[in-house]
């Protein structure tokens, strides 16, 4: 797998087996908190592809300068094995998931409730119990999928 590594204004882009054991090989000798970035699936011909992609940026053997264009790059890339591994974790929207993609989609209540076939009202109840923890996973599930979003119930370590 391909890592994106940040240390103060540079970022290290490197290939490993073991992240866990690569990470902490790396943190052993410097002097502050890395901060892993990304984690994509990849081999060593995809991290010479990055390399080559960002050689403009490079500072020395495989660090880059931290500047807007890769950090750009780094926050659109798939979060799919930072959940897998433990290192993201869910920060739940305030307003609720439901609410929150529906207005992303620029739906109405009238809209959604039509998608769930259930009033405005019914929609506005959900949006508020989901808010409260009182709404089911299924009822969640459906709710996104009618708007074209997939739900994924992760637990990761503390």
């Amino acid at each position: 797998m391909i890592y994106f590594v940040k240390h103060t204004d540079y970022v290290k882009i490197g290939f490993t087996d073991d992240i866990r054991n690569r990470l902490n090989h790396l943190q052993v000798s410097c002097p502050v908190k890395l901060k892993l970035l990304a984690l994509i699936e990849g081999d060593l011909n995809e991290e010479n592809a990055h390399h080559e992609k960002f050689k403009h940026l490079l500072s020395n053997g495989e660090w880059f300068r931290c500047t807007q264009e890769l950090e750009e790059y780094v926050t659109s890339l798939d979060r799919q094995l930072m959940w897998k591994y433990g290192f993201e974790h869910y920060k739940g929207s305030p307003i609720g998931e439901i609410r929150r993609c529906r207005l992303e989609k620029n739906l109405s209540l009238e809209e959604l409730g039509q998608l769930l076939n259930m009033s405005k009202q019914s929609v506005l109840d959900m949006e508020k119990r989901e808010i409260q923890g009182k709404t089911s996973i299924a009822t969640i599930i459906k709710a996104l999928d009618v708007m074209g979003y997939s739900y994924q119930y992760r637990a990761s370590p503390k």
